[in-house]
């Protein structure tokens, strides 16, 4: 009786043993995110300014949605000083594993890099920019902006050194 126990036991770790590493095994790393990946509905969750304070609705919202060669970029912050600033954009790019291309089509931007309104896009030298890739991160700076941004599979960060990062969440 003792033997069969005994085979009973090592029979029931065995399996659940085995059992356990099938499961291991089974668990795959999700690939890489790709570029393709990336295109999408866009909102901002909030701006970290380079002091700490956290900006959220009302006083800052924003809706970014690229697909299709084609993006609309729309922001709107109210200003330290209580002023509302606001900028909206219609662009068209190109994307490929390797590279970002974006041309601004037509801008309006209010209060945001000086007083008052205008419709000049930021110069660009080059209308392109090199995509780089860190784990499951895609970066690249948009030309003639002075932003960073990293995308992950839920959204992405836009970071302006020494001013603020703010946080994306991908909502389509």
């Amino acid at each position: 009786m003792r033997a069969v126990r005994v085979a009973l036991c090592a029979g029931a770790a065995s399996a659940f043993g085995a059992g356990g590493y099938a499961v291991f095994a089974d668990q795959r790393q999700p690939a890489p995110l790709r570029v393709s990946e990336l295109p999408g509905t866009y909102e901002l969750v909030d701006r970290v300014l380079v002091g700490g304070k956290v900006l959220r609705r009302p006083d800052i919202a924003a809706l970014y949605t690229f697909g299709k060669g084609r993006a609309n970029f729309n922001l709107f912050v109210r200003n330290a000083d209580g002023t509302l600033a606001s900028e909206s954009s219609i662009i068209r790019y190109t994307m490929s594993e390797e590279e970002y291309c974006e041309w601004v089509e037509y801008t309006t931007r209010n209060n945001l890099d000086a007083p008052g309104v205008t419709n000049k896009a930021p110069p660009v030298s080059s209308h392109c920019t090199p995509i780089k890739k860190a784990a499951d991160r895609i970066l690249f700076a948009p030309p003639g902006e002075s932003v960073t941004t990293t995308y992950d599979r839920n959204g992405f960060t836009a970071v302006i050194k020494d001013q603020f990062t703010d946080h994306w969440r991908k909502i389509d």
